[in-house]
């Protein structure tokens, strides 16, 4: 498919926030509201159609209960203590079906916590398979945080069904802190209090509260909304309005305004509104740092701004890119290196020197890797340079921004 950069106007309202969608479905569920909200709806993107779908798969009780995870590393993570936790008594075996690199991402650290209570998680890469015995019940646990926060996040959520209070005991660090704040205010609405005390989570007895409702509302995404600003930041001419923002948001994601800025990006903010457009042809005069630890997915956006307005832009904590749908580090790489830019890429950090728009070549041909990040990346670089982009695959932006297609690429296309 060719991207073609022409000057765009846009008036955008950003999607609703997967991250917190996610928990919405699940709080609501564990809570025992039933009924439309797992329904799917034509506005879903195919993360939340995963979630959605093993929350119905739970409804039954048989021996066997099959739950589609599809690509969705957080639809995984978080059901596989989930549904230890609220399956029927009759269920013997959770099997649960993955697509793409969603096998090969780690769940070690989540084996090891769940082994002590007789948990056995077993992969079937031939079949994509995760097959999982076993219960979990209130107790002690210990997992190791460094790798993802959706362990502990699912932790939060399984435990919070039980009648007995519960403890997890994070080792190593935890990465991506945000996104346990959002699975904490998710059970905060609902009434449970989770205390956290340094890097243990202490969790309450489940009290007798009201059944929520399943009717709910879910602020605008800053991970797309990042991308929607940086695309506004770079196209040459042109605007674009997001609706829908939460400023005061706990998304990580949110930190993509400081980074613009830092960028020389101006702003007009109003209420849940940001207006941006390219306001400089030459880049900054100095160099860009930032520590990108707890917000993983909008690095590749980053970088692409980076090399087109920054001299030198090195991104610092960035090695669990490359567990993602894509080794991310290393399409980030050769992506900016086909536009003729140098990059240094290093165990936890990637440096980026400036590319001149004017000296990109003519003919560009870039690959998603079948990741959506990796799929947005391209279009910004198709802003950045002015030049028409040859991009392999679009399909994969269903996974997070499925109103993509119709609200920029007919633009763009």
């Amino acid at each position: 498919m060719r991207i073609s950069c022409r000057q765009l106007n846009l008036d955008v309202k950003a999607p609703p926030s997967k991250s917190v969608y996610h928990r919405e479905l699940i709080v609501n569920f564990i809570l025992g509201a039933r009924g439309d909200f797992l329904n799917d709806s034509p506005e879903d993107n195919d993360d939340i159609r995963a979630t959605k779908s093993c929350l119905r798969a739970l409804e039954g009780n048989e021996k066997e209960i099959v739950l589609n995870c599809n690509e969705s590393g957080s639809t995984l993570r978080f059901m596989i203590p989930v549904a230890l936790a609220v399956k029927s008594s009759e269920t013997e075996k959770l099997v649960f079906k993955t697509r793409g690199r969603l096998i090969e991402r780690p769940i070690a650290e989540l084996e090891e916590c769940l082994k002590p209570f007789g948990v056995v998680i077993t992969k079937d890469t031939e079949a994509n398979e995760i097959t999982v015995t076993g219960n979990i019940d209130a107790g002690r646990y210990v997992i190791d945080g460094s790798v993802s926060s959706q362990y502990i996040s699912g932790l939060l959520m399984a435990l919070a069904t039980f009648d007995k209070g519960s403890t997890i005991e994070v080792t190593g660090g935890i990465a991506s802190v945000h996104y346990i704040e959002l699975t904490i205010a998710a059970l905060a609405k609902y009434g449970i209090s989770i205390v956290r005390e340094g890097d243990t989570f202490k969790v309450p007895a489940k009290t007798a509260n009201a059944v929520p409702s399943g009717e709910f509302e879910v602020e605008g995404d800053w991970s797309n909304g990042a991308f929607l600003l940086c695309l506004g930041s770079l196209i040459r001419g042109g605007s674009i309005k997001v609706t829908g923002l939460n400023m005061e948001s706990v998304q990580g994601d949110r930190e993509i305004m400081h980074f613009l800025k830092l960028a020389g990006t101006t702003f007009l903010t109003e209420g849940s509104t940001v207006f941006v457009q390219d306001s400089l042809i030459n880049p900054v005069r100095k160099i860009l740092e930032m520590d990108c630890s707890d917000i993983p997915d909008i690095v590749p956006y980053m970088a692409v701004v980076g090399a087109f307005r920054a001299y030198q832009t090195t991104l610092k904590g960035i090695k669990r890119l490359r567990i993602k749908e894509s080794d991310r580090a290393k399409a980030i790489t050769e992506m900016l290196t086909a536009l003729g830019g140098k990059v240094t890429l290093e165990e936890d950090q990637i440096t980026i020197e400036y590319i001149d728009r004017n000296k990109v070549p003519e003919d560009i041909s870039l690959t998603s890797s079948g990741d959506h990040r990796m799929a947005m990346a391209a279009v910004l670089c198709a802003a950045a340079t002015g030049r028409d982009i040859e991009l392999d695959d679009i399909d994969c932006l269903n996974k997070s921004f499925p109103e993509f297609r119709r609200v920029l690429l007919e633009e763009m296309t």
